[in-house]
């Protein structure tokens, strides 16, 4: 591990210009590297084949960035903030919209079990579109954080719950989303404030993760204002 991760396309990597993650090097189209030189950190500029080469993306989009992770953020929550938390999340794509979602609502953070997805996977990097730079990310054992922040609500998400538009949200607290095939854990589950869920008015089995997440934090926000 160096500790090191990709951030991919023009959008990412000028949102990351903006951030406090440390920069080790940019490698752009000529254009690019133009526009936006900086002496701050090291940037390359490379042809369209030697992007290629260094992208994930079938069609890199101008730009590839390396950077190093951030250190641990601190697990200690505000009793009047705003969470997300992910139990055993395995999709980089639920991942990274999670994250986009939580920047868009105005989440404290997204918190992680430590045995879910790594959210500096190019996919996940990519997919929250510029918002993992600007939302903390707090890896943590989900009992044990749920535990030392026990002032906090969490909202646990369940087929069989209240619907959503007819429950009375707190104030504060965490929204806890399961795994995608297995739902919130046996360990985690007597840890729920209250059983929520998303009323289906058609025939669709279920909703991803992402899509549960932007629903409920919206529903959440509206009951708020």
């Amino acid at each position: 591990m160096y500790g090191k991760f990709l951030v991919e396309g023009d959008k990412s990597v000028r949102e990351l210009l903006h951030s406090v993650f440390k920069i080790d090097a940019i490698y752009g189209l000529s254009g690019w590297v133009e526009r936006y030189h900086s002496q701050s950190f090291e940037m390359h500029a490379v042809s369209p084949a030697e992007l290629a080469e260094l992208s994930t993306h079938e069609q890199p989009d101008e730009v590839v960035a390396i950077a190093s992770v951030p250190a641990p953020t601190d697990t200690k929550l505000s009793p009047s903030g705003l969470y997300i938390a992910c139990d055993r999340l395995n999709d980089p794509g639920n991942a990274g919209t999670i994250i986009r979602i939580a920047d868009w609502f105005g989440a404290g953070a997204v918190i992680f079990s430590e045995n879910s997805v790594d959210v500096y996977n190019p996919k996940v990097v990519s997919s929250a579109k510029g918002s993992l730079f600007r939302i903390p990310v707090i890896y943590a054992d989900l009992p044990g954080l749920l535990s030392d922040n026990n002032t906090l609500a969490v909202i646990g998400t369940y087929m069989d719950g209240e619907s959503i538009y007819s429950t009375k949200l707190p104030a504060s607290g965490i929204l806890l989303i399961g795994n995608e095939a297995n739902g919130i854990g046996e360990e985690l589950a007597g840890m729920v404030s209250q059983r929520v869920s998303i009323p289906a008015f058609g025939k669709a089995e279920s909703l991803n993760a992402g899509v549960a997440t932007g629903i409920l934090m919206s529903e959440w926000r509206r009951q708020l204002s």
